[in-house]
């Protein structure tokens, strides 16, 4: 499953929020420079976490942004939601117009299959999993450790 960049931003907005729920809120700014996310770009998927009641806003002095609800309530599969609406396959990775069980191109059956797995990883997978990722570990820096933009294989 290929995710758009949005939601891979909204991924890393919620784990940084999650990480770091006892520091927050945050303002928009500071969640755009934590996560090296273009602070425009930032607003907007912010208000879709808002919106979807994954995170919570809050204005004025001392306000920002933080998780709405416990992270083991915040599954990935509700990020993906927020910032795509359902997600099933919006082509035929074949590249047909239309492709379906009635009218399948011949890699239809192995991406549904890959779809299906990837939506049942999504519904089990919680904020609560990072966090117990990254504190296994010890200690971290968010991204270095986290995200690992110190140009290590993440795999």
């Amino acid at each position: 499953m290929i995710l758009s960049q949005s939601t891979e931003y909204a991924l890393r907005i919620a784990a940084f929020l999650a990480l770091n729920m006892e520091r927050g809120p945050f303002r928009a700014r500071e969640v755009a420079s934590e996560a090296h996310i273009p602070v425009h770009y930032s607003s907007k998927i912010l208000r879709k976490l808002v919106t979807a009641k994954i995170l919570r806003s809050t204005k004025g002095h001392g306000g920002g942004f933080e998780i709405a609800q416990a992270p083991s309530k915040i599954r990935f599969i509700d990020v993906f939601k927020a910032m795509e609406g359902e997600i099933e396959p919006k082509r035929c990775v074949f590249g047909w117009d239309a492709c379906s069980n009635k009218s399948p191109c011949i890699l239809h059956f192995r991406w549904k299959e890959l779809n299906e797995v990837f939506q049942d990883w999504a519904r089990k997978t919680t904020l609560a999993d990072v966090m117990k990722d990254v504190h296994s570990r010890g200690s971290f820096s968010f991204f270095r450790d986290v995200l690992r933009l110190d140009g290590e294989d993440c795999s």
